[in-house]
């Protein structure tokens, strides 16, 4: 029987399929080059049910790494999406927003306890929105999540992760 204050983890290289994903996403939607925003080689970083892409990986004085140098993403039912960090990244390269959706300060508030975003709370919208998109905090213009479209009309957002997930996941 698993002790539940024990964190069961695996590491490894990321595999082809997902990678691919991240750069057809990166290339075709928010159209940049992958390489420069996420490298050549990433990793995989599972902690419990959580997988987390980044860029390092290896041997620190003789102790294996988990988990070191940029967060590229997570994997989320076998499927990748990128961190805040890097929409932040390349929305700062580019002077604007794609695939985006600006929110307000209510629907901060109710994306971060995991809701999804109803039309109530978008401020602005940046194409394509048909894909998965960046929720950006109108405040301060930071991402704190992402979210895909649902429904007939595609104006609510299903919540997918966001930042406030991991204080969820792990208090």
């Amino acid at each position: 029987m698993r002790d539940h204050n024990q964190l069961d983890y695996k590491i490894g290289k990321l595999p082809y399929r997902i990678r691919s994903i991240l750069n057809y996403y990166i290339r075709e939607i928010l159209q940049v080059n992958p390489t420069k925003y996420i490298g050549l080689e990433q990793y995989l970083a599972c902690f419990d049910k959580y997988c987390f892409i980044h860029q390092g990986s290896g041997k620190f004085d003789g102790a294996t790494l988990l988990f070191s140098g940029k967060w590229i993403g997570i994997v989320i039912g076998n499927k990748p999406y990128l961190s805040p960090l890097i929409y932040e990244e390349i929305y700062n390269d580019l002077g604007e927003f794609r695939a985006t959706i600006i929110v307000g300060e209510k629907g901060v508030k109710n994306f971060l306890y995991g809701n999804d975003i109803l039309p109530t709370s978008i401020i602005k919208e940046y194409e394509p929105l048909n894909t998965i998109v960046a929720i950006v905090d109108e405040k301060d213009y930071s991402v704190i999540g992402v979210a895909k479209p649902i429904g007939t009309n595609k104006k609510v957002y299903r919540n997918i992760y966001d930042i406030g997930l991991f204080l969820r996941a792990w208090s």
